[in-house]
């Protein structure tokens, strides 16, 4: 099995660097998406999610984004809380995908990648980064927001600059076909290494 671990900030352009792995035939954990999933099916997790943040947490039993955003974004303590409550179960998740796919060259994408020591396991780590007007503009459009929001958001998250060093590639997602091309030479490369073993 070969570990693949994508990281960048919130519009950075990670889901379309991912799209371009699938089509090499690379699994794909996607944690964000999992972690919605976790989220709104699992008990434990909307009790816990509950008695931190209040009733309001949910509504039809389907977590009260909006709300719960208002609160995390504006309160890195919580934010921290709700990442301490959610991850865990996202990484026993996370390890039941890996023994489904023992065969496989998989993807693990997450912006928190660089948060916890996990990434130390992956044959590789790829960090995507991109100006901020272009990530501001980019989740404006995608996800409907204000402006203000869409800055608490990316201000939540680390630094990706600074955590360079810890990657072994690093795409700058300006320009798609750019983009497209410099994570195509990766993939090569890494199959390449991969075959050769």
């Amino acid at each position: 099995m070969m570990r693949i671990g994508i990281t960048g900030g919130i519009g950075s352009g990670k889901s379309f660097v991912c799209s371009i792995f699938k089509d090499y035939n690379f699994k794909i954990y996607n944690s964000d998406l999992e972690a919605k999933n976790i989220l709104n099916k699992n008990q434990n997790v909307k009790r816990s999610i509950i008695s931190e943040f209040g009733e309001l947490s949910y509504v039809d039993s389907i977590l009260n984004t909006e709300y719960i955003s208002e609160i995390i974004f504006s309160n890195y303590k919580k934010l921290d809380k709700i990442n301490k409550i959610v991850h865990p179960e996202v990484f026993k998740d996370y390890n039941a995908f890996l023994k489904k796919n023992l065969n496989c060259r998989t993807v693990y994408e997450s912006a928190l990648l660089f948060d916890y020591d996990n990434f130390k396991k992956n044959d590789y780590n790829i960090l995507i980064t991109c100006p901020e007007n272009i990530r501001i503009d980019r989740i404006m459009t995608r996800d409907n927001l204000e402006l203000d929001k869409v800055k608490r958001k990316i201000n939540s998250q680390i630094d990706y600059k600074e955590k360079i060093d810890l990657a072994n590639f690093h795409i700058e997602n300006i320009d798609k076909l750019n983009t497209k091309r410099t994570t195509i030479e990766i993939i090569e490369k890494i199959i390449l290494a991969d075959e050769k073993k």
